[in-house]
């Protein structure tokens, strides 16, 4: 397996730090002004002074999965994504093997499911993995544009294409129905001018045989820089640009462009039911900002690579502010967690937790270097890179407010 050059060792930083205020002296979350317009909820806050919520992340992880060396089934390269069945054990999707690795609650490994090929069980894009009803995993794969559903116990159930013509499908989530949300890839070709280019992008809902069933909405797409001519084209993503996030939970989904925060809850047909938003200043993006992201850009890169990127960042605009926010998870009571958006330089990761009316909790930190992939009612699960570049899976206990 491929690892990146060693670098110099420092202390791992797992801590999160976590204000737990008595229920008496919590600050009070911000009014909410509250008013309904054509059958849609509208919660907006002038003012932002969130509260800091009684939950916390514990300061260690409850439980760390990965190697550096021995058994291959713990070493993990091109983590995709990561779920927790009702029953403990984990299910993490490997991109580099192109399998789906089943853990016990306790870390141990049990299993692995399928391989890298086009056979059925079988994956060359394995991107993403989903619990739906019964502890049934399905997952897709980006590349054969395809649905793969299986048992942890028994393997490989079954398949499905997904049938679209209009480019590459990005599949979001799967809801309790069994229909499918997804999106559609932005699609570069010679003739494209140089400079900031950003596409609208449809979300469209499938049935459970892979059917394209409609197109429930557009949303803005990612900010780009392209440089191109006649014969080819070059793009990457702009550094601090603007996108559409998405959080699919079993009866709908959360959706929100990072231009400004305002989130819209729709059910699984796209009507709209709610909009969540907020007045906050804008984060200026400084020059210091700008270098740590051009040093992760070149890190490990090729002399072809290193230049292209040495010429984007001489010739793109850079914005002057970050998003409004970085990302959204709902957890299984209906919360919606927002990530504020940070820089690699913060040394925490703060999330907005939104209860399903709408009204704000609070906030709640996160350790800076964990990718949070699923929030459960008593657990945080994601992944963490050592400075060997190292993959783990880690989960952390979440420590809610009695009562």
């Amino acid at each position: 397996m491929r690892r990146r050059p060693a670098r110099r060792r420092l202390p791992p930083l797992l801590a999160t730090v976590a204000v737990v205020a008595a229920c008496g002296d919590r600050p009070a979350a911000p009014a909410a002004a509250i008013r309904d317009s054509a059958g849609v909820r509208i919660v907006e806050y002038a003012s932002w002074a969130p509260p800091v919520v009684a939950w916390r992340v514990a300061a260690t992880p409850l439980l760390a999965i990965g190697a550096l060396e021995g058994d291959e089934a713990y070493q993990f390269d091109r983590l995709q994504s990561v779920t927790r069945l009702t029953d403990g054990r984990i299910v993490v999707a490997n991109g580099g093997t192109q399998e789906l690795r089943l853990f016990a609650p306790d870390g141990r490994h049990l299993s692995s499911l399928g391989r890298k090929g086009g056979g059925p069980g079988e994956f060359e894009g394995l991107s993403l993995v989903r619990v739906v009803a019964g502890d049934t995993l399905v997952t897709y794969d980006w590349n054969l544009r395809r649905l793969s559903v299986f048992a942890p116990d028994r393997g490989f159930v079954r398949s499905v294409a997904i049938e679209f013509a209009g480019g590459l499908p990005n599949v979001l989530g799967v809801f309790g129905s069994g229909t499918v949300l997804a999106t559609r890839g932005f699609v570069f070709g010679p003739g494209e001018m140089s400079g900031v280019v950003r596409d609208t992008a449809p979300f469209l809902r499938f049935g459970p045989d892979g059917r394209l069933l409609d197109s429930i909405g557009r949303w803005p797409s990612w900010e780009y820089y392209v440089q191109g001519d006649r014969s080819s084209v070059w793009a990457s993503s702009l550094p601090f640009g603007r996108t559409t996030l998405s959080a699919v939970t079993r009866t709908g989904f959360w959706v929100g462009a990072t231009d400004r925060y305002e989130i819209e809850r729709r059910d699984s047909t796209g009507v709209l039911a709610m909009i969540v938003r907020a007045t906050r200043p804008a984060r200026a993006v400084t020059p210091d900002d700008v270098e740590r992201v051009k040093a992760d850009r070149l890190e490990d890169a090729d002399e072809n690579w290193r230049r292209r990127q040495e010429r984007m960042f001489r010739e793109m605009p850079i914005p002057s502010t970050l998003p409004a926010f970085a990302e959204l998870q709902t957890d299984p009571d209906g919360n919606l967690w927002v990530l504020d958006t940070f820089t690699p330089s913060d040394s925490v990761r703060r999330w907005a937790v939104f209860a399903p009316d709408g009204l704000l909790r609070g906030t709640v930190e996160t350790p800076p270097s964990v990718r949070v992939l699923e929030i459960g009612r008593d657990y945080v699960l994601g992944t963490w890179e050592d400075e060997l570049g190292v993959q783990y899976v880690r989960m952390y206990r979440l420590e809610r407010e009695r009562g």
